[in-house]
């Protein structure tokens, strides 16, 4: 079992339904020209199966006596204690994969993260030996230490907010989905982060589910860049 705090879009709301457009596995899935419906399928099976998300606390694994009671006691505490913010998101190539993002970065959705990140840290289990060395390849020095630290590698200043739009792709294929999402993108209204959901994995390797959405509930402020 692994728990993770996302920003999940409501179904109702423009970005929401952008992310069941995009991530449709039916008939309804849009046409990308040049790439086949298989290796669409290939970009997007993370993604499905994580959820149209951004992440603010990356899952863990609670300690032996942590139960759901106290998950959600913790990230209440955090989201009884924080506004809700709103900035525009754009297209972004970020590490080597296609994201929304803010068009600006800002305090307000990494100082949630470290918020979250912080309250439940003494609810997760930490990493063995043998995990710490497989997700510490390709990370550089402050990184490891923030995977020993935290259990994942992009917290804190390394923190960036974003909603995955597909694994890694060549140039063309990237190109391909820009074509697609840019159009649409554009249209979005700014988006309202004002709640958080807590996400669970029940089974190793399957798809995360929303188990709750609990709003922020502080009085707003504004988004500062």
């Amino acid at each position: 079992m692994r728990y993770a705090i996302y920003f999940c879009p409501t179904g109702d709301g423009a970005l929401g339904r952008l992310g069941h457009d995009w991530l449709a596995s039916s008939t309804d899935a849009p046409e990308l020209p040049g790439i086949s419906a298989e290796r669409r399928n290939a970009l997007l099976v993370k993604v499905r199966r994580y959820g149209w998300h951004a992440t603010i606390r990356a899952p863990f694994t609670p300690m032996g006596n942590v139960t759901y009671a106290d998950v959600r006691r913790a990230i209440t505490s955090v989201a009884h204690a924080r506004a809700s913010f709103e900035f525009p998101m754009h297209i972004h190539r970020l590490a080597g994969f296609l994201a929304l993002r803010p068009c600006v970065d800002g305090l307000a959705p990494r100082q949630l993260a470290a918020t979250c990140l912080k309250a439940l840290l003494p609810l997760c289990a930490p990493l063995s030996n043998v995990v710490m060395d497989r997700r510490s390849v390709g990370l550089d020095a402050d990184e490891i230490a923030l995977l020993r630290d935290y259990g994942y590698p992009y917290v804190l200043d390394r923190y960036r907010f974003h909603l995955t739009l597909s694994a890694p792709a060549t140039e063309f294929e990237e190109q391909a989905m820009r074509q697609w999402l840019a159009p649409r993108v554009a249209e979005l209204p700014s988006t309202r982060v004002d709640a958080l959901s807590i996400c669970r994995e029940v089974m190793p390797d399957g798809a995360f589910e929303l188990v709750e959405r609990i709003p922020l509930c502080a009085p707003d402020m504004e988004y500062t860049p």
